[in-house]
Formats: C-alpha cells, structure tokens, sequence
C-alpha cells in the first residue's frame, strides 16, 4: 500500500505516516510506504525498487484522481511486469483533502478509503487487456471548415473518408461570411474580405480529392456497432439510402445562430432589426453594387446604426447562458465596415462585456474606438417603434443614463447554440452533453483510444473562431489517423460478464443496453438461453448488471466480491 502526499496537496490536509502506521498492521500488506509525488519520474523509480526488492503481487495507492496520475503510477508497475488489472488506486485528494478542513477527521476517512482499496485489491482478478481490429476508414459528420480540414488531413494519410453534410453545400457558416476579423493577413494588401483565407480549406481540394467520398443532401439515420467498426445507415433527400462501416468517426456538426424572434422586445419582425448574419449580406451588396450600406425597409443610407451584443448569449431567462465568443470580435469588424463605407455615420455598440479571446482584439478594439465607432456598457431593455421612428432604449451603466437612441438600423449580434439534430448525433454515438447542450469530448490527458474512435471537434464542443476550429479538426484527424494506422489497439477489459450457470436468459439485460453489447442466444449444447456480451461494443456502465435480478451479471474490476470487500473494509470501525 502506498501514500502519496501529492506535493502537499494530500499531506497539509491529512496525516499520512499515521495512515501509514495503522496499515502496517493489516494482514496481507507487506508494504507501506508515503512518497510526496508517486506520478514524478523519482516516484516511479520507487515504486520499481520497492516491486523488485520485496516481490509484490499486487498495488493499492491512495493519491489524487486514478483516472490520470493513476494511469502514469499504474503503468510503471506494469513496466515491470505486474498486470495492471491488480492494481486500485483510490482519491484522498478531490475526496478527501480538498473537502474536509478537520486535519483528524481527514486522516481518519483517508484511512478507511485506503483501507478499503487494500480489501478490493486482495481479491483483484488478473485479466488481459481486449484487442479491438480497427477498419481503414473514417466517417466525417458535417461539411463546414472544420469537417473539411479533418477530411482532407485524414484523406492525405491514405484513408478513405465518408464526408456527409445535412445541407447542399460544402462550407458551413463560415463560407457564406465575406471577411474575417481579425485574420491571418496575405499581406500588406489583405482587405480582409476573403472568406478563403489562408487558413480555411477549400472546398475544390475536398470535391477533387480521390479519398474523399462527398454525400451532400444527406442524413445519418442510424450508426450501430462499437470501437473498432460501425456500421452507418444513410438517407439522402432524394430517398436514397447507403450504409457502409468505418473505423473512426469525427463529429463536427457546427452550431446554427439564436432565433431572435425568441425576444420579442428586440422587434425582429421590423424589416430594420437584422441579424450580423443579414448585415454581411447587406455589405456584400453594397461592395458589388458600390451604392453604400441600404437598410431593407426603403432602401435609404442609415445615418445611425445600433449593435446589440449577446443576443441569445448569457441571458438566463430567454437564451443561452454561454458566451458566444466571436461576436464581439465579429460586429466591431462590420461596424468599422459600415464606417469605411459611411463616415459620416453614427455606429454604437451596446455591450456587457467586452469579449475577445483571440490575438490582436485588442488593437482590433483600440481601432475601432480611433475610427469614431461608440461602445455602450449596459443591456439594452427594448427597441422602441413610435410614429415611424425606431428607438433603442438603453441603460448606460458606466455613466448611469438612460439611453433613448434614435435609429436608422438595428443589427442583432446573434449567439450560437447547437446545430438542429445535434443532439441525435450525440445521442446515437453516446456522446454526452454538457449543461449548454453542447457534446463534451473526453479528457485530452487520456489515452486517444479512450475515446473509442469517435472524435468530437470544432463547435459541436462549444463556441469557437473559425481558426481554432481548424486546429481542433487537425487534432482529431491526426489522433483517428493514428488509430488507424495501428489498426489493432488493446483496451481494458472493464466490460460485462455473465456467469452462465445463474444466467435465465430473460433478456431483460438486453432490453436495457443502449450499446447493443448483450443478446440473448441459444447454448445449444446445454439447450438454454443464455446471454452474451460483446467485449468491443460494451461500455462497462454497469447498467444490466443493476438490472439482473439473478446477479448472474458483473463488471470485471467491480465484481460483487470485490466491492462488498471494499465497503466492508471502509466501514469497519463503525461496525467495532
């Protein structure tokens, strides 16, 4: 058994040599030992020492999270030739450290979790890791920038890539957007005005590519099977269907803009309150037809233009509560657009905070402010339409004055939410979603085969600019290539197990698993129905061993001995 003292994080807050003392006395533990930092390199070469000098079987630590240190400490155990399924690391840290301010009362919890990974850890199984064949081939879900750039980083390692996009076109978003803000410059001539900057991929080099498989029109109707090789159902508009299996799956379906209708004070049904999405067409026009900026209703040059920032975006009540993060970014560039091509034209941006997360907003912002353009702190209450005149009402928080605004035009900064039938995806690849529904990817620091193939990227996982899309896609595709490449991977075999003997065959496992990885079938030689587990597809949630009323199902590393032991162990005191 061993402590770490996770460089005083563990150690202020709990009294490991005291933990250590009362260990020593437990039957079967051979060795105690309290190291300050068990994952650093010195605490790896003790850990090896103390395995070679004195013949350990098995390891149970008490440290911070065993889901990433534990990873590291188990690892250099297994480098020695221990099999890591004998290993158990328990949190004293997040669980026990972090949360009690009592030093005595910590130390004595510490000792009874700790007691209780040495109880599992007797009765530890050595198991081997499963073997997981991976297919040479990868699905792209979404046809904007960053399913583009995965697909053409994917394709250009040699891999067949499916790329399938809901729409008619290729682009997403971001291509219907004539400049960006700020960008990469070509050079002392960049406008700004091309919406194929040098970072985005182009679509040409996505439809000429011979690895890529373009499917426009197109909906995933089903995906089934597990790590390694799902199969894909395909419906197009036209009614065609396709299926086909891939080895990897990188989910990049966008987001889509706030319907402002959802706000009725904002008057959006007014042909002179627009979206940033409206305006950069309207800016467009203008740049074809050199007239100047004209606002919908009768074709005039607005003289005052009003932005409204977060619409949709941090409001608790009618929108979202996440920050959107290109907006700010995106209406201080249209406004000194509009001042490029006006003047003489009064710009104000309504804002709360302002918000840029990416290099170069602040000169960005300090220009726009020498430009003439005027930043209003505060929300705005309503847009008011009276006797043909159109006002935006408005608190100004930093002076403390109510703002009556007379306006010409009134441009809605509209947040991102995610994509319609978003949440299907995620729901079809088990892909959990975060409190702004919104897909969560899992912890980077892991293993990439921990993600099972499926990669989430660019703004299925939240807000983000076009660049940081770009990088994410990059990421993904270089971590499915190398998936790929290996094309077989081991996996640890925390899965379902059926002990055939108590087994029914109910099929009420099979009814629950949303992973498709249990099925009842025939034991011809006994003659009974029993149920069997697919090791690939299986999540090990645990779920149909809950819901087997014969206990004839249990999860390897969570078997009922196991964790009766465990709970015996960490209560004990109590019960004496």
């Amino acid at each position: 058994m061993y402590l770490c003292g996770c460089r005083g994080e563990i150690s202020r807050k709990i009294d490991l040599e005291a933990v250590a003392d009362r260990l020593r006395g437990c039957p079967g533990v051979i060795s105690v030992g309290v190291h300050e930092a068990l994952c650093s390199r010195e605490g790896q070469e003790y850990l090896k020492k103390e395995y070679d000098e004195k013949g350990l079987e098995r390891v149970a630590v008490g440290a911070c999270s065993p889901n990433i240190q534990g990873l590291i400490v188990s690892r250099s155990l297994e480098e020695k030739g221990m099999n890591k399924y004998l290993f158990d690391q328990v949190n004293i840290r997040e669980q026990c450290a972090w949360v009690h301010s009592d030093r005595a009362a910590a130390t004595e919890k510490a000792l009874s979790l700790v007691r209780g990974a040495v109880a599992k850890a007797e009765r530890l199984v050595p198991l081997e890791d499963i073997e997981v064949p991976i297919l040479d081939s990868a699905l792209v879900i979404g046809g904007g920038v960053t399913g583009m750039a995965a697909a053409l980083d994917i394709a250009a390692q040699g891999f067949k890539v499916h790329l399938v996009e809901r729409t008619g076109e290729l682009g997403g978003r971001a291509y219907k957007l004539s400049m960006t803000f700020p960008t990469h410059n070509c050079g002392i001539c960049c406008m700004q005005y091309c919406k194929e900057c040098v970072f985005t991929p182009k679509i040409e080099d996505v439809t000429q590519n011979k690895n890529i498989e373009v499917l426009l029109d197109t909906e995933i109707e089903e995906i089934s099977g597990g790590f390694g090789k799902r199969h894909v159902k395909l419906k197009g508009k036209d009614g065609r269907t396709k299926e086909f299996d891939v080895g990897t799956i990188i989910v990049a379906t966008g987001t889509k803009t706030f319907d402002p209708n959802r706000i009725p004070e904002l008057r959006y049904e007014h042909p002179d309150v627009i979206t940033t999405v409206e305006l950069e067409q309207l800016l467009v026009e203008q740049r074809e037809s050199g007239e100047g900026l004209r606002r919908p209703s009768d074709g005039k040059r607005p003289k005052t233009v009003n932005f409204i920032q977060c619409v949709g975006s941090r409001d608790r009540n009618k929108g979202n509560l996440h920050c959107s993060l290109v907006c700010c970014t995106y209406a201080i560039g249209q406004a000194r657009e509009i001042i490029k091509v006006d003047p003489e034209a009064h710009v104000y941006i309504h804002y709360i905070d302002l918000r840029g997360p990416y290099r170069g907003f602040e000169e960005f912002y300090d220009a726009a402010k020498e430009e003439g353009i005027n930043f209003v702190r505060g929300r705005i209450s309503e847009i008011v339409l009276d006797k043909g005149k159109m006002f935006v009402r408005a608190l100004d928080t930093d002076s403390d004055t109510l703002l009556n605004i007379d306006s010409d035009l009134v441009v809605l900064s509209v947040g991102q939410e995610p994509a319609d039938g978003s949440d299907r995806i995620a729901k079809m690849l088990h892909i959990q979603t975060d409190i702004d529904r919104f897909m969560k990817d899992i912890n980077p620091m892991f293993p990439s085969e921990f993600r099972r193939g499926i990669y989430v990227a660019g703004t299925a996982q939240g807000p983000k600019g076009i660049r940081y899309s770009i990088e994410d896609a990059k990421a993904s595709a270089a971590s499915a290539v190398e998936v790929m490449k290996r094309g077989k991977v081991k996996f640890p075999r925390i899965v379902a197990n059926v002990d055939e003997t108590r087994c029914r065959g109910c099929g009420r496992c099979e009814e629950i698993c949303e992973y498709g990885a249990i099925a009842v079938v025939e034991d011809k030689q006994r003659g009974v129905l029993v149920s069997k587990v697919d090791e690939i597809r299986c999540e090990g949630c645990g779920t149909c061993a809950v819901t087997c009323c014969n206990k004839a199902i249990t999860v390897y590393g969570f078997l009922k001995s196991q964790v009766e032991a465990q709970i015996r162990a960490i209560v004990q005191e109590e019960e004496g």
